[in-house]
């Protein structure tokens, strides 16, 4: 197919640049302006090095008075923290919790979930203990979380009270030599269905100086009238590797191993005998960040969907599902990203750029920062001789910005000037975060998690891309316009699954976006060469299968005969012997058509077993009828690819799965 270098440019500059509003765009123009052509071609178009590239637009005097003036002006920029908004909606937050008990059915479920939104946003806007002594003594924060608590046992969710009365300690109330803590912490016990424990509390609610009996009493009797809420099981599952960890391909099964050709480069193949369901990959990433547009309904941290967030202490921008991710979050990256968020949003910078900036932010140090970014540019492809000198500077510039950042959060200490002039070690952090921009183009892989309806699992769920990370082993994955490997994620975990059995060195792949049954060849052909520099030659592509909505029943059978490898089409009589015009051998297709029989019956059980919920049964059904399919027969066939379809998706069920919203 022939190449089209403006869609090529189009689609290099989105992964840069993913708005095109933001303040980043315009940067580039103005930059691009100032160099004019003959700089850009015979200049900074034949530099053959990052390094030099990172130095030329801060030293070079066509650009260098563009950039330094605009990013001198870089400054933090982030949603602040509001003591007086908090304690408003935290007052909010206990008039509907009141109103709720005195309400009945429909009416009491609205207003206690309006109660713990209001609760919610409190706790996201409070600031730290004692940073406005003015508004509620510098106790904004404990006092939502202690609101909080409330709401939530009245709603069931103890373990979820608890965490958030312990919060309300940490931050500054003093709590423990309350009656009230211990009855509070009584009754999440009990709906809990922890009645031992829940006496225990009570017991030490008596025994405390100023109890009232009455009080007491009350309470014990609230708490033998809960109705235990039993907790809903998580169908999130870490599966294990089949047959155990490669030694030589981190986080992969001992079934793959990495190949290299002069036309390919280096790929995933079957090491031996695949089975459809082993396990091949199961890897955490190099690194990973949440998409903005899910900063207020996911963990900044985990990705998990929140419920009862958790707040940085200095910014209301992110969330956390719990303490422990806050902690582990705003001792790393957070510290150095926090309150820069806004302005890199603002930016308009692509998902790539937040993840080649966290590549540094989350290292343990600057060196290990360093070393990470220097030893995937050097693994991973890049592309760098089809790259045309404005994505070279667009690349540079955006490199640039974020080195500023870094410069402005203190990510190398104090420095003797306030000015953007990199000194040589943050030349070299500016040098591999181009670098890394480069990588990321070609390896990053989007993170999904399955949305489903609160009516059924599979019927009205749909994938949803929340985050996007990169995978040291899991870039080594080579496409098809029909993978023979499903994708997957539990939390950040990218787990591979083959959805078919392999052969000995038979390439295992998997889908970068265009795939056959919805998208034709060219569209295909023209996508992938355009966002990932290369055509594709796989078996969709060379016999041109046609879209799932326009193939026929029709199956093709692998002749019987040993190491005949020719496909046979469906006999027009199953009682004469078909003739292979390869081994040149009268074979009989009868056990053949047989087995194509028994697998569609297969397909059918899995598929009544999805409808029943029934998600570990289903995979085991389509496992075994794919398995029969692949050993007697060759895709495309309409219902096989229904039925990987119906195995990937129910595989998704066992990664991470949030509920739709009601309205």
């Amino acid at each position: 197919m022939e190449f089209d270098s403006t869609y090529y440019q189009i689609c290099s500059a989105q992964t840069v640049q993913s708005e095109k509003r933001g303040f980043f765009n315009e940067f580039c123009v103005d930059v691009r302006d100032a160099c004019g052509d003959k700089w850009l071609r015979n200049y900074f178009g034949k530099l053959k090095s990052n390094a030099a590239r990172v130095l030329s637009i801060f030293s070079d005097r066509e650009v260098c008075d563009p950039v330094l003036g605009v990013l001198e002006h870089v400054q933090p920029v982030f949603k602040q923290k509001d003591a007086l908004f908090s304690a408003q909606r935290r007052a909010q937050a206990d008039k509907l919790f009141l109103m709720s008990g005195n309400g009945e059915g429909e009416e009491s479920r609205e207003l206690i979930q309006q109660a713990l939104m209001a609760a919610n946003l409190a706790v996201m806007r409070a600031p730290d203990r004692n940073a406005d002594p003015v508004i509620d003594d510098g106790l904004s924060l404990a006092l939502a979380y202690r609101s909080r608590a409330s709401i939530l046992i009245r709603l069931g969710e103890g373990e979820a009270a608890l965490s958030d009365l312990k919060l309300a300690t940490n931050f500054g109330l003093e709590l423990k030599s309350s009656v009230d803590y211990y009855c509070k912490m009584a009754k999440a016990y009990a709906v809990m269905g922890e009645l031992a424990r829940a006496e225990i509390s009570l017991k030490i609610a008596e025994k405390m100086s100023g109890s009232d009996p009455t009080h007491i009493a009350l309470c014990r009797k609230e708490i033998a009238a809960v109705k235990p809420i039993p907790k809903e099981a998580s169908s999130e599952q870490v599966p294990q590797l089949a047959h155990g960890e490669n030694p030589e391909l981190s986080s992969a099964s001992k079934v793959v191993k990495l190949v290299e050709t002069k036309d390919k480069g280096r790929f995933v193949v079957a090491s031996e005998g695949i089975r459809t369901g082993d396990v091949l990959l199961c890897e955490e990433p190099v690194a990973a960040c949440l998409d903005p547009i899910y900063f207020g309904t996911h963990c900044h941290n985990c990705f998990k969907r929140l419920h009862t967030p958790v707040s940085c202490l200095h910014c209301s921008g992110v969330a956390f599902c719990s303490a422990q991710c806050m902690g582990e979050a705003c001792s790393s990256y957070h510290r150095f990203e926090c309150e820069f968020m806004d302005l890199l949003i603002g930016s308009g910078m692509s998902i790539l750029c937040f993840i080649a900036l966290r590549v540094f932010t989350q290292a343990p140090s600057l060196e290990q920062g360093l070393a990470t970014a220097n030893l995937l540019f050097e693994h991973m492809c890049s592309h760098e001789d089809e790259r045309q000198p404005e994505d070279y500077l667009q690349r540079s510039l955006m490199a640039g910005f974020l080195m500023r950042i870094l410069q402005k959060s203190l990510y190398f200490g104090r420095r003797k000037t306030e000015g953007v002039n990199p000194t040589a070690v943050e030349l070299q952090v500016a040098t591999a975060l181009l670098g890394l921009l480069q990588v990321l183009q070609y390896n990053a892989h989007q993170i999904f998690q399955t949305q489903v309806t609160e009516e059924h699992r599979f019927d009205g769920s749909r994938m949803v891309q929340v985050a996007a990370g990169l995978y040291g082993t899991g870039s080594y994955f080579n496409h098809e316009c029909w993978p023979s490997a499903a994708c997957h994620f539990v939390g950040k975990k990218l787990v591979l699954t083959a959805n078919k059995p392999h052969r000995p060195n038979e390439v295992v792949a998997v889908n970068y976006g265009p795939i056959f049954i919805k998208t034709n060849l060219k569209e295909r052909q023209r996508t992938l060469r355009g966002r990932y520099s290369f055509s594709c030659n796989c078996m969709a592509c060379q016999e041109n299968w046609p879209l799932l909505q326009k193939l026929d029943k029709q199956v093709r059978f692998w002749c019987t005969s040993p190491n005949c490898v020719n496909l046979l089409k469906f006999p027009k009589d199953l009682a004469k012997d078909v003739r292979c015009p390869r081994c040149r051998k009268n074979i009989s297709l009868k056990e053949t058509v047989r087995k194509l029989i028994k697998t569609e019956e297969l397909y059918r059980e899995a598929a009544r077993a999805m409808e029943a919920q029934k998600t570990g049964e289903a995979i085991e059904l389509f496992k075994e009828g794919l398995e029969m399919f692949f050993h007697v027969a060759a895709l495309p066939h309409k219902d096989t690819l229904i039925a990987q379809q119906s195995l990937n998706k129910c595989l998704s069920d066992t990664g991470t799965t949030f509920k739709k919203e009601g309205k």
